[in-house]
Order: structure tokens, then sequence, then C-alpha cells
């Protein structure tokens, strides 16, 4: 079978984004006079909720129940959301931010080889946007045949919804996909649809159990510096290429 499309996760697997996010959450928090503080530790466990405002709410639900009960809860976490992103952009501006090893070499073999390319996030449209033109000066819409991103779908990863999408807009079967991801939602995301996955575990998954998942390793590895490899079969490779995608698809 011959690969037909690779579909990249955003936060984590692009780009080591998931601090500047929990640092403008806690920003956000104080403009809204909220005492709460997401430490590494909590923001750990809350990188597993699919979409800022869900976060939010999770946090909501554990920690102030009697928050439940406010009538204007939804437009007053959209606030807290939306003045987080404003927050988040203004970080990547100041940044110098910088793609994952490996990730835009195999972008650009996957160009030569007319293999689709596809973005699949739960991050909203405005974070994604921002992230490739205001941090990493990327002209996404150049790279990219399809992003999906958190607004595309209902419900967010784990639930395999977002991928469901974008198959069917590219019309292309699972088997001939691979998907690149971070974090243990985005893994049972992509295999719930029968995607074969690999994950580069980011800063805050390093620890994640990653079940299901085809090869872990350090990230895409570059061929002066290969990735090392965490579990899974390499084929003897020491950083990824469609060579090895295509091993994975037909093994």
């Amino acid at each position: 079978m011959e690969l037909s499309a690779v579909f990249f996760d955003v936060d984590g697997t692009i780009a080591e984004t998931e601090n500047f996010h929990r640092k403008a959450f806690n920003d956000a928090f104080k403009e809204f006079n909220l005492d709460w503080f997401w430490d590494e530790a909590i923001y750990k466990e809350l990188i597993n909720i699919g979409g800022g405002k869900e976060r939010i709410i999770y946090h909501i639900k554990r920690a102030w129940p009697e928050m439940l009960t406010y009538k204007n809860l939804t437009k007053y976490v959209d606030s807290i959301h939306k003045a987080k992103n404003e927050i988040y952009e203004d970080y990547l501006v100041e940044s110098k931010i910088k793609t994952r090893p490996g990730i835009m070499r195999l972008i650009d073999e996957l160009k030569q080889k007319s293999i689709k390319i596809g973005l699949v996030s739960s991050t909203s449209e405005v974070n994604l946007i921002n992230l490739f033109e205001k941090g990493l000066k990327i002209n996404h819409k150049e790279i990219f045949d399809i992003v999906a991103h958190g607004d595309c779908t209902q419900n967010k990863k784990p639930s395999p919804e977002i991928y469901e999408w974008a198959l069917e807009k590219l019309r292309l079967p699972a088997q001939a996909c691979v998907a690149i991801e971070d974090s243990p939602r985005g893994l049972d995301a992509a295999r719930k649809v029968n995607i074969n996955t690999i994950v580069t575990p980011s800063i805050l998954t390093l620890d994640e159990e990653f079940k299901g998942a085809r090869l872990i390793i350090s990230d895409l590895g570059e061929p002066e510096k290969g990735f090392d490899l965490i579990e899974g079969e390499s084929f003897g490779f020491k950083y990824v290429g469609v060579e090895l995608l295509s091993k994975i698809i037909n093994s």
C-alpha cells in the first residue's frame, strides 16, 4: 500500500508550545482576579483534556463546583479563553520558538513526493494561525493540504471525530495514512479510526503511556542526529522519512 497522507498534531508535536499555553492561562486568570494557578503538574493532567475552554470547565468541576450554577458561566469561560488566546499570541510574538527536530525536513520530503500533509489539532483556529504566522513565521496554507482544528468538529480528541473529518475531506483510507502525535489523547483519537501512529512525546508527556503506538521516539530525527528509540520497530532507520512511514503502514 502506498503512503497517501501524514497528519501532524500541532501543540507539543510540531513545536513545544504547551508551556506558552499554560503561562497564558495563568496570566488570563490574573486579569479576571481568579486565584487559580496551573503549575506544570496540574497542566500535565489538563493537557489530556482537549480544548482550552474544556480545560477551564474541567478545572471548575474539580476545584470550584459551585460555579457550575452560574447563569453566565459559558460567556464567562469564553471571555477567559479569549483573553488567554490574546496573551498566548503575545508570547508567540516575543518568543524564538522553532519546530521540533525533523518536522520541516519530513514536510519537505512529503511535498516532493506529492503525499498529502494535514494538520489535525484540538487547538482553536486562531491559536493555530498565530503559532504558524506569528511564532514560527511559516505560511501554513502553502504547506498543508488540509487543516483540521478544534472548531471543525463538536468533540475534540480523544474523540476520533477530527480524524474522521480529515479522512472524509481527503477521501482517503485510514490504512494509507500515518499520524504523528505527542499525547495519549491524540494517539487514542487516531487509533480509533485505525490510523497507524508515531508518538514523539513532548516535554509534558514524557512520562505518559502510549498503548497502541506503532513507534515511540524522541523526535522525528535528522540525518546528522537521529532520534532516540523509546519503543517500537524503527526498521533500522535513524530518522523519520517516507521510506520508514511506508514500512510502518505495510507491516
